[in-house]
């Protein structure tokens, strides 16, 4: 059964030209003759980088195999990171003689990256690929390997385009690689989409989540993990195999932490590892750029091998294949600065720049526009029972001068900002950087305006950021004290009211940490949101992004129950639960039953622990002037499997540093009684502490000027529709679709 779409999904705006998507766009021009979604989409949602790798993995290789019959076609993929030594095979030895791989073993088939991408090529599939290309001077920011990987596929594919075309002068475009740098005007902004469209034969597939095709990302099996994925199999297959072969947190994975230093062997200058049989690597001869990526996460919370990272993906089929497809089209040919790689191309100083692994791509100066498939009867084909809409964010750039996306495309906030307006029974969120106070703010007034007090929030988090941590953590506080604003404590659970939030961990490792990637959202039994988009001002405003909305009652159901037997493996579902009774109260009945599952001694959950700090405020005289000491005691991990099991006061591990000291400049105040206390007088450092700003803003940055995030625009009081509520996510969405005050409030009106 599908739910209502027009109140689920988005729908075109009266004001015509196709908002609110990028003016333009295909998505756009679609106002006047169909609705914004598409129907008859059969969609999989697959769990964890094993089931999602290897999807994609056996999607590729059923792609060669109908290009080696004679069936051309296309892949394209956008990716964040592309490692090329991402190794997506199960068949070939990760493990050979108790030592990793390296050049003298032999693989079954080459399912590298690098690998895929030269048979793909070699069986004369034609092949895009859309990659992020940080500017150089990021180099000090430690993206040195993100750039020398990105630059190492672009090489090998233009020079296996040189080395195809002397038998067959037609390959000379069989592949380019496009270096994005397409990006808004902040400096940390980046690319993000993470998708792939494959459309090759009767393989007609799409991919869109979470997943980088890279490092640490794959959870794999191992002995004590022995999970096997059956990628053909329908999500009814999936769900009635759950008992004899569950879904579950893996053995880790063998290409990150430590090990990978081992598992990526770089001679010469040049990477090394098992060659396959069925492939040609004189591309990779002159193939420049090999570096060893650091540990992507910290090993004090993650461990130093086999570390644990929890990603969520679609596998799509049905018409949303083409609109994803439009989509890479239309992000391939953005406008900006057009460069083939080469000295100029090198130099990648500043943004808004694209280069180009081949000069085929342009024609005088202009970017040529992809193939897209024809309309093709996808309906009858795959008969699915979901409705799929397409969400991105395009932030806005002021090098564009025209269409597509001259003023950008905020459909995933909007989205997501519907969708909560929606639900009446349950929220239930994974997410990587939960730091939007605009959403929190939202979620809160949602359940403290339920009169019926029915409705439900489930967050699940990471237990520790993977980078800049102090600035992480501040910004995830801030937003979780916006979600639980006025809302009572259960003390003996950790829970708030009608309000959980929880973190991955194991169980039995040490240390447990499990890192959650999964940026995800279930909304009561209907609607499934799943993409590269996190729920932060970053991914809402500036980055681009792009996710998909899943609406279908039976597959989101489907999707509890298998998300359900990986976190909690030990206890059953719960069946008392009458989930047919749409808006009946089962919502508050599952958070109850879900709370009770994640206190259980095989959890792979603990309570967050971001309220569990204290803050003492000290009076100090310092040449007869009186300052305060701030005197901070962050909340703790847990150190053991049995510390986990007790109650976040008890834990002594790991500090998870959260707080800056001029959050309590109002406090130390009131406190000394003293309104013109300044940040000096509370012993805050310029240095230490102005630089942790700095990273505050640089890491959650935005295409749009903030003030929208606590103004109401006066042009738009009292206009339909507005919500009158500074500060909230639905506010901002009015805003942006319906203010605009010149270069102060540079929003999507004309």
């Amino acid at each position: 059964m599908v739910a209502d779409p027009s109140k689920w999904l988005l729908e075109f705006s009266d004001k015509g030209g196709g908002r609110p998507w990028g003016d333009g766009t295909c998505m756009a021009m679609r106002q006047g003759e169909r609705e914004p979604w598409d129907e008859n989409c059969r969609v999989i949602p697959l769990i964890g980088g094993y089931e999602g790798m290897s999807s994609i993995r056996e999607s590729l290789e059923a792609a060669i195999d109908q290009a080696r019959q004679g069936k051309k076609g296309h892949v394209y993929i956008a990716n964040w990171r592309l490692n090329p030594l991402r190794d997506l095979s199960e068949d070939n030895p990760w493990i050979v003689q108790n030592r990793p791989w390296n050049e003298s073993d032999s693989a079954v088939k080459d399912q590298t990256i690098i690998g895929l991408i030269l048979r793909l090529m070699q069986s004369g599939i034609t092949v895009r690929i859309l990659l992020w290309m940080p500017m150089k001077a990021s180099i000090i920011a430690g993206l040195g390997p993100h750039m020398s990987d990105h630059n190492y596929i672009s090489d090998a594919v233009s020079n296996e385009c040189k080395r195809l075309s002397r038998d067959d002068p037609s390959a000379i475009d069989r592949g380019i690689v496009a270096l994005d740098m397409r990006v808004a005007p902040p400096v940390s902004s980046t690319h993000h989409q993470k998708m792939i469209v494959i459309r090759v034969g009767n393989i007609n597939v799409a991919y869109c989540g979470g997943m980088d095709l890279a490092f640490t990302r794959m959870d794999a099996p191992d002995p004590l993990h022995l999970y096997k994925f059956d990628p053909k199999a329908s999500l009814d297959d999936l769900v009635d195999l759950a008992g004899s072969n569950p879904p579950q947190f893996l053995g880790g994975d063998w290409q990150s932490g430590e090990m990978l230093s081992e598992a990526i062997a770089v001679r010469n200058g040049a990477y090394q590892w098992p060659r396959g049989p069925d492939a040609i690597y004189d591309a990779l001869k002159d193939a420049t750029g090999t570096t060893v990526p650091e540990t992507d996460l910290p090993n004090e919370v993650y461990g130093s091998e086999y570390q644990i990272w929890h990603d969520q993906l679609l596998k799509l089929e049905g018409p949303i294949v083409k609109t994803l497809e439009e989509q890479f089209s239309e992000r391939w040919q953005d406008g900006g600065r057009v460069y083939e790689t080469g000295f100029w191309g090198s130099l990648h100083l500043l943004n808004s720049q694209v280069i180009f692994s081949s000069n085929t791509a342009i024609k005088d100066g202009k970017i040529l526009p992809l193939p897209v498939s024809s309309e093709s009867d996808q309906k009858q084909q795959y008969a699915g029972s979901s409705i799929v809409q397409m969400w991105r964010t395009i932030p806005l750039r002021p090098e564009r001068n025209k269409p597509p996306f001259l003023r950008g495309e905020f459909t995933i906030m909007a989205g997501i900002s519907n969708a909560c307006q929606a639900a009446e029974e349950l929220i239930l969120i994974f997410d990587q950087y939960f730091f939007s106070g605009p959403l929190a703010r939202l979620l809160n007034h949602r359940i403290k305006s339920d009169k019926e007090k029915k409705l439900c929030v489930i967050l699940i988090l990471p237990p520790y950021a993977d980078e800049h941590t102090l600035e992480e953590h501040h910004a995830r506080k801030l937003a979780l004290d916006d979600l639980i604003e006025g809302l009572s404590k259960d003390q003996s659970q950790s829970i708030f009211e009608r309000v959980a939030v929880y973190d991955l961990w194991h169980p039995n490792r040490v240390p447990g940490g499990i890192y959650c990637h999964a940026k995800v959202q279930m909304y009561d039994l209907s609607l499934l949101v799943c993409g590269s988009a996190n729920l932060n001002r970053r991914s809402f405003t500036c980055d681009t992004e792009l996710d998909c909305a899943v609406l279908d009652d039976d597959l989101v159901i489907k999707h509890y129950r298998r998300l359900w037997r990986v976190l909690f493996p030990d206890i059953a579902w719960p069946e008392h639960i009458d989930f047919s009774e749409g808006n009946g109260g089962w919502g508050r009945l599952f958070f109850d039953a879900f709370k009770n599952a994640a206190s259980s001694d095989s959890s792979f959950l603990i309570p967050d622990p971001w309220w569990n700090s204290t803050v003492q405020i000290k009076p100090v005289n310092t040449n007869g002037k009186t300052t305060a000491e701030i005197v901070m005691k962050p909340p703790r991990l847990p150190a053991n499997p049995a510390e986990a099991r007790k109650g976040p006061e008890s834990w002594t591990g790991i500090k998870r540093e959260q707080d800056f000291k001029d959050d309590y400049l109002e406090e130390a105040r009131t406190a000394l009684n003293n309104p013109d206390l300044q940040p000096e007088d509370i012993q805050w450092s310029p240095l230490s502490d102005g630089l942790a700003k700095v990273k505050d803003a640089l890491m959650d940055p935005s295409s749009i000027n903030i003030k929208m995030e606590s103004e109401i625009c006066p042009d738009s009081i009292s206009a339909d529709g507005d919500p009158v509520a500074p500060g909230r996510l639905d506010q901002i969405v009015f805003l942006i679709e319906n203010c605009g005050q010149g270069d102060n409030w540079p929003y999507r009106v004309a």
